[in-house]
Formats: structure tokens, sequence, C-alpha cells
């Protein structure tokens, strides 16, 4: 066993979700060697604090050292974020690490190699979905790589509208899903996410022949908990821990990058 007895009370406190899930509220020391571990990170809400609008966020210049001391000691780092593999970058800058960027429509391997998917709208769709936007008061729209990101977390009170008009872009655009996540719903290609990208980063060095953690936020990250599990490894949510896969769960982004300078602690 990679990591230290879950059952123990003095090592970790088990909360209850919804479902009647345990999970452990305060995680435990792993018992496993640096170059044993692969880390999957989602960035907004995750290494970042949430905020009003994206290009707000920042990732606390703390957390992109322990983030370095780690890729240092030999763990892998990857990062899995909805993010455009651009914006990505340049929120961890100076890490240099893999980047699944628009849930893995874009990925850029540790050697700067890069590929990326196109998916296929029909004609206007994209511009249908703009103009019904355009009618909701302090509701966006975010084009993506192979994604549409309709943000309305500066006007809560139209979920119901931003609800019903992606539903109606999904009339128009087969082969398409919509995923919500925090304050947006956002609207992708079928079968791009997280854990597509994730078990294609398991296949490449360094992450080939590790024990993967996958550790995010919301719904989209939880595709890449599932993909994390399947291949023998663990997931953490980061925040409220209700209907999720992740056995794992930390209170925000503070306690996360304190439960990562953990790691590098001396036994």
């Amino acid at each position: 066993m990679y990591y230290k007895n879950m059952s123990e009370p003095s090592a970790c406190t088990f909360v209850a979700t919804p479902s009647g899930k345990r999970i452990t509220a305060l995680l435990c020391r792993l018992r496993l060697p640096p170059e044993r571990l692969a880390l999957f990170l989602d960035v907004d809400g995750t290494l970042a604090p949430i905020t009003a609008r994206p290009e707000f966020t920042r990732v606390p210049v703390d957390t992109r050292r322990i983030l370095r001391r780690l890729q240092a000691s030999g763990v892998a780092l990857a990062a899995l974020s909805g993010r455009p593999l651009v914006q990505v970058r340049r929120l961890l800058l100076p890490l240099d690490v893999p980047i699944a960027g628009s849930h893995g429509a874009q990925l850029r391997f540790s050697a700067g190699r890069s590929i990326r998917s196109t998916a296929h709208l029909p004609p206007g769709a994209a511009a249908w979905l703009q103009n019904g936007v355009a009618q909701l008061p302090d509701v966006w729209l975010e084009r993506k790589p192979s994604a549409l990101a309709i943000h309305w977390r500066q006007a809560p009170h139209m979920q119901s509208e931003v609800a019903a008009l992606a539903a109606r872009f999904l009339e128009r655009a087969p082969g398409w899903q919509l995923i919500c996540g925090h304050c947006v719903h956002e609207l992708r290609a079928v079968g791009r996410h997280k854990g597509v990208a994730l078990r294609r980063l398991m296949r490449q060095a360094p992450f080939a022949g590790r024990w993967p953690l996958a550790i995010g936020d919301d719904r989209t990250d939880e595709d890449a908990f599932a993909a994390a599990l399947e291949l023998g490894g663990a997931a953490i949510r980061v925040g409220p821990a209700a209907n999720t896969c992740a056995a794992w769960a930390v209170a925000d982004t503070t306690a996360l990058a304190r439960w990562l300078g953990a790691l590098l602690a001396p036994d």
C-alpha cells in the first residue's frame, strides 16, 4: 500500500456526503516515493481561488514554489484545465509541466510537443449562442478550442435562463454535451474530457508506471477522478464533496497547498 491506513482515527477524520458515502476530510500523509507519484491538477478552484472573471485569476506564488519543489523532488506533475493551453502556461510560470487545455482538446507534453483536436459545429451555431447570451445581462460567452463556456458568476439569478439557452444550443449541435461547473455552463464535444487526457498522459514519460492522483474541485474534474481510480490511483476533491467519486477532500485551495507542501517534509 502506497499510503497510510485511511482507517486510523488519529490520522484521518471522516465525513459523510448526502449519499452516505464517507470521505476523508483531513488527508493523510502519502507514503509513496516521489518517483512513483503522478499528480494531475486542475487550476481554477484547485490551485487558484475562484475569481469573478477568469482573467483575474492568479496561482499564488507560494503554491507555484511548492509545485516546483515537488517536481524537483521527482514527482511527475501535469495540469488538467478547462482553460486554453496558453492561459494555463501563463498562470503556472515559471513552472513547466505537461498541460491538457480545454478539457483535453489541447495537449502539451513535457518535451514541448503539442497536439490539438478540433470539434466542428454546425454553421451559425456559435453565433446563435452568442446572440442568445447577449440577451442575458451580466452573462458572457467564452470561446475556447473545441468548447464554449457560458459564465453567469456575476448574475446568479440568471442560472435557469442560461440552462435553457444551453439546452436549445444542444438541439442545434449534435455530438456536443453540457457540463456544469462553478457558475458556468460549458458546452463541449462528446468524448473530450480530462479523463481522456489523464489516460493519454499516463502512457507517456514521466507518468507511465506511476500512481496517479487527480485533484480538482467541480464536475468537470470527475472524469479525471474516474480515470485515476480505474488506473489504480486516487482522487481529491477541493471544496464541497457531494456527488463525487473522490474518497479524499480538502476545504479549499489554501488547505490543498498546505497538504502539497507537507509532501515535501521528511518522514
